[in-house]
């Protein structure tokens, strides 16, 4: 793992690319999605009772259909990660983590990721946890990937981890109603792939990380800017708090429920400063770029309805960034709020070819959430690095996922999403087939397509921006 530029893709990967994402073409076995869901009921609450572990273990190979020329390194990849849950349980404490991590042998890159890690008292209804802790704070910010409540793990753009927010959790949680207040004196930003300077240039190894333009244009001329990185004490961005409110009415599991949460917390995306670029004839211009917190106001409500394996929801999110304004002679990024909307519906499909297939139905409407560079003086600057804080606006989304059949008696499970978004006129499908030849092992092959109607409509929309990125891959998987 390399330090520096490790350190960089926690504090500059926020602006490197928008977060959102609603198809996770990611593996997720059930015994390895995340402590939160290891809960068991029968298990003794002894001091000496073991620690329930579980994990999983991937080996994977990776093909894009286009090269880059710049970087035909990063035209094929293999991957070694692994993934462990852990979960004990005391006479009076619970502890639990959830960690993974992962080794790019043709990049040399090594990431670490710890998704959970706290401790809860024990409790029928009223539980504290402290640590690390992901949490229902909104369906619609989940479900689209927003990484507005939570932040989110982007190395790779089509395989988004929503992380936990870290602080201290009071949760009084009945069956037909609930209310959490959390509380933080600390900040974790959402990560992306490893930033690094380079030549002058912001740069990755990654297929999935858009670089800042080093053309300026001024007075009918183009200078070529290079971008120096100065990043500040860590203790400045970490030491940020912040505090957020859940209360929940009505069984999520049948009949009608409604989910309201508030908060006033860091955004999760940092965003950025740079110096302004200055009047100047020389063919080069040196910038320097700083990364920085800034603050928004969170409120969001889901209203949902269960009927056996049917359950609707509509949900709705909304934030207010507070505006940051920079020194003299320095610009920074102002975001604009955002109103986001959907509807969601989830039933299964049983007895369709012998098996139960689940199925998604969403739309997500997104109104706001434009990216503005503004000087000292509130005014806007000429230029923008970075337009919008999402990857999609206006989405309908539909998701597959089940067994599809029976190969010598052991379970094929598919799993298939596809996404078009009218804003970008383009769409996105992601395809991925898991066989298990035994309960432990899992043969993996899949693949994801990204396409637009029109090239030159609005080129610095994700799917036109990365448009040629369709993949496919395969690999092996190994349950414990």
């Amino acid at each position: 793992m390399r330090g520096k530029s490790y350190l960089l893709a926690l504090l500059i990967s926020a602006f490197a690319a928008p977060k959102s994402l609603a198809a996770d073409s990611s593996l997720k076995l059930p015994k390895a999605q995340g402590v939160s869901t290891l809960k068991n009921p029968e298990i003794k609450s002894d001091d000496s009772s073991p620690a329930h572990v579980y994990g999983q273990i991937r080996l994977e190979g990776m093909q894009y259909f286009t090269p880059v020329p710049d970087a035909p390194r990063l035209t094929y990849s293999q991957l070694l990660s692994a993934r462990l849950s852990v979960l004990k349980e005391a006479s009076w404490i619970d502890a639990a983590m959830d960690v993974s991590g992962g080794t790019f042998f043709s990049r040399g890159q090594t990431h670490l990721i710890l998704h959970e890690a706290y401790v809860a008292s024990k409790g029928d209804s009223f539980k504290v946890f402290a640590g690390r802790k992901k949490k229902d704070w909104s369906d619609i910010d989940h479900r689209w990937n927003l990484g507005l409540w939570q932040p989110y793990l982007t190395i790779d753009a089509l395989r988004p981890e929503e992380e936990g927010l870290t602080g201290v959790f009071f949760d009084y949680n009945k069956k037909d109603w609930q209310v959490m207040l959390m509380v933080t004196p600390m900040f974790i930003p959402s990560m992306g792939p490893d930033v690094r300077e380079e030549g002058g240039s912001l740069v990755a190894d990654s297929r999935w990380y858009r670089a800042p333009s080093r053309d300026y244009d001024f007075n009918s001329r183009v200078n070529t800017i290079s971008y120096k990185l100065d990043i500040p004490e860590q203790a400045k961005l970490v030491n940020n708090g912040g505090a957020a409110v859940m209360t929940r009415l009505g069984d999520k599991s049948k009949g009608t429920w409604m989910t309201v949460s508030a908060g006033y917390l860091p955004v999760n995306d940092l965003i950025l400063k740079r110096q302004a670029f200055k009047q100047t004839s020389a063919d080069k211009v040196d910038v320097t770029v700083s990364p920085a917190v800034t603050y928004h106001q969170i409120q969001s409500m889901d209203v949902g309805y269960s009927f056996k394996s049917v359950k609707t929801t509509i949900s709705y999110l909304q934030d207010k960034p507070e505006p940051r304004y920079p020194d003299e002679e320095w610009v920074i990024q102002n975001l604009m709020p955002i109103q986001a909307y959907s509807a969601a519906v989830d039933f299964a499909l049983a007895d369709i070819m012998t098996k139960t297939i689940a199925v998604q139905i969403a739309y997500l409407k997104v109104a706001g959430g434009a990216i503005e560079d503004i000087t000292s003086t509130g005014s806007r600057d000429d230029t923008t690095l970075y337009e919008s804080r999402l990857k999609f606006t206006n989405s309908l989304m539909l998701r597959l996922e089940g067994q599809l059949a029976t190969i010598f008696k052991r379970p094929l499970v598919t799993r298939v999403k596809y996404l078009y978004d009218y804003d970008q006129r383009g769409s996105l499908l992601n395809t991925e087939f898991q066989y298990y030849p035994n309960q432990k092992w899992a043969v993996v092959l899949g693949g994801d397509v990204l396409g637009v109607q029109d090239e030159d409509y609005k080129p610095s929309s994700f799917l036109n921006q990365f448009r040629a990125n369709d993949r496919f891959y395969g690999g092996m998987t190994y349950v414990f």
